[in-house]
C-alpha cells in the first residue's frame, strides 16, 4: 500500500489538527459541531471575516484562495474529506486570511469555542496536537517557497496531484481543471501545459475535460523529471 493521501502533502496545504486527534476525541468533537451545506460556488468564509469558527470536511472539494480586486480567485490549495481548514485565524484571534469557496457540493461540519474547550479537556494530548500542527503549517509555508525555487514544474505538478488524491495504488480521477493546477502550482497555463503532455508521455497521467487521472501512484511520488 502506497503513502496516505496526508503523508504525501509536503508543499502543500495541511491537513489540519482535527484528522490528527485519536477517534475518542475526534468522533465527539465532530458529533457536537454543526452541519452546514454549501452548493458548488458557493462563498464559506470570506477574507478579512472575523474567525468565529474552523471547517472540517465531511464532503466535497473546497477551493482556498485569495480574491482579486476584479474578482479573479488565485488558488492556493484544493482541500477534501477529512481535511479542516480556518484554524489560524480562529486559533489566533485575527481575520481571515483567505477565502474559502466551495468546489463541488459540500458537506461541512463548523467547530466552535465550545466544541473546541471541550474536546481539549477530554484529552491532554489535543493542546499538543494542534501545537504540532500549527508548527507543520509553518514548516510548509516554507516548504513551499522552497518548491518555488527548487523544483521543476513537473515535480511541483507531481506534488500536486498527490495533495489532491483520495485513492491509493489505483488508477484515480482527480477533480481538477488545468486553471486550477496552474493557479495551484505558480506557473502559467503554458508552462503546466508542457508538464502534464510530458507526464502524460511517461504515461504517469491522462487528461481528461475538467479531470486528470493519475496511473500510477508509486511512480509520481518518485518523479525527479524536469
Amino acid at each position: 500500500m502506497g503513502e496516505s493521501r496526508q503523508n504525501t502533502k509536503s508543499t502543500f496545504a495541511a491537513a489540519g489538527f482535527v484528522s490528527l486527534m485519536p477517534e475518542n476525541v475526534r468522533g465527539p468533537l465532530l458529533d457536537r459541531g454543526r452541519v452546514r451545506r454549501f452548493a458548488k460556488g458557493e462563498l464559506i468564509q470570506q477574507r478579512g471575516d472575523t474567525a468565529k469558527e474552523f471547517w472540517y470536511i465531511d464532503h466535497g472539494i473546497i477551493q482556498i484562495g485569495r480574491h482579486s480586486v476584479d474578482g479573479k480567485l488565485t488558488l492556493f490549495a484544493l482541500l477534501g474529506p477529512g481535511e479542516s481548514f480556518g484554524e489560524q485565524g480562529f486559533l489566533g484571534e485575527f481575520p481571515r486570511m483567505v477565502d474559502a469557496i466551495a468546489g463541488s457540493e459540500a458537506r461541512l461540519i463548523e467547530i466552535g469555542e465550545a466544541e473546541l474547550l471541550a474536546a481539549i479537556a477530554s484529552d491532554a494530548s489535543v493542546a499538543r496536537i494542534m501545537l504540532k500542527a500549527m508548527a507543520n503549517m509553518v514548516q510548509q509555508a516554507f516548504d513551499l517557497i522552497d518548491a518555488g525555487r527548487n523544483l521543476s514544474t513537473v515535480e511541483r505538478v507531481s506534488q500536486a496531484l498527490l495533495q489532491l488524491r483520495s485513492e491509493e495504488d489505483h488508477d484515480a480521477m482527480i477533480p481538477v481543471t488545468q486553471q486550477e493546477l496552474s493557479d495551484l502550482v505558480g506557473v502559467s497555463r503554458i508552462s503546466l501545459g508542457k508538464a502534464l503532455a510530458q507526464m502524460e508521455a511517461d504515461d504517469l497521467i491522462k487528461r481528461q475535460y475538467g479531470q486528470i487521472m493519475v496511473r500510477d501512484w508509486n511512480a509520481l511520488l518518485g518523479s525527479n523529471r524536469t
